[in-house]
């Protein structure tokens, strides 16, 4: 399981381009993620852990609260690397919450074979399966078939001595991969109205460059062809004197 807590005070610098662009693409491909009609869960956890390991998202600029360390208050986002601010990071670019991104990473430390895909004894599972499997040790999940329903997976932990991880991660409901519409549910009527402003008004100012790159276009074509034509006549012809 992902140590979430490993990078709490660590900081990135402000004004380092090159994570700036790093935060793009990881983000960029996240969002691709998302936007397929069937999400690959797997594949989504790894860029989720690629964007964690970056510390890129901590790039962001906006902080959302502070923690104490050795008598003073440390901001948590605007360069530091907490879990928290990836967290809130997440949910504010991808609608994704605390315990969706925990489980799509934890899926693919637990039961990934590295970052390449499942390993093979995992491979025929559901997600609702895995997440349900997360909790238990490697030991315990030995009975367990890709057959089984997710009510016989819940009846079998039943069974087991609970740990408080183990009470902590029970999911309340039978767990999905997020369709390409998750990060947009919780959005309200006016945000997305405004949003759909913001997106007309950037299309009508990039047509209005493209017309202006156009006539810049224009212009220059038609100096060159009279300033070709004007070099086979004789000077005097041009205005010029001989």
């Amino acid at each position: 399981m992902i140590n979430f807590n490993a990078k709490k005070f660590d900081r990135v610098r402000d004004n380092d381009t090159e994570l700036v662009t790093v935060l793009k693409s990881y983000s960029d491909t996240i969002q691709k993620d998302l936007s397929e009609n069937k999400t690959n869960f797997f594949y989504l956890g790894v860029h989720l852990i690629d964007l964690y390991t970056s510390n890129a998202y901590a790039m962001n600029g906006y902080s959302i609260g502070s923690l104490e360390k050795d008598g003073f208050r440390v901001p948590v986002g605007a360069g530091n690397c907490c879990s928290a601010y990836f967290f809130a990071y997440c949910f504010y670019k991808f609608g994704l919450d605390k315990s969706q991104v925990s489980r799509f990473m934890n899926i693919v430390d637990e039961f990934g074979d590295g970052l390449r895909g499942f390993k093979k004894s995992w491979n025929k599972f559901s997600y609702s399966q895995l997440v349900e499997l997360l909790p238990l040790s490697a030991e315990q999940r030995k009975p367990v078939t890709p057959t089984w329903t997710i009510k016989q997976i819940r009846d079998y932990k039943k069974t087991l001595v609970a740990t408080p991880q183990e009470e902590a991660e029970e999911p309340t409901q039978t767990e999905e991969p997020p369709s390409k519409y998750a990060r947009f549910e919780k959005w309200t009527k006016n945000e997305l109205c405004d949003k759909i402003f913001e997106l007309e008004q950037e299309r009508e100012m990039l047509l209005d460059k493209i017309e202006a790159l156009q006539a810049e276009s224009l212009e220059v074509d038609e100096f060159s062809e009279a300033s070709f034509l004007a070099e086979g006549l004789p000077l005097k012809d041009c205005g010029g004197v001989e």
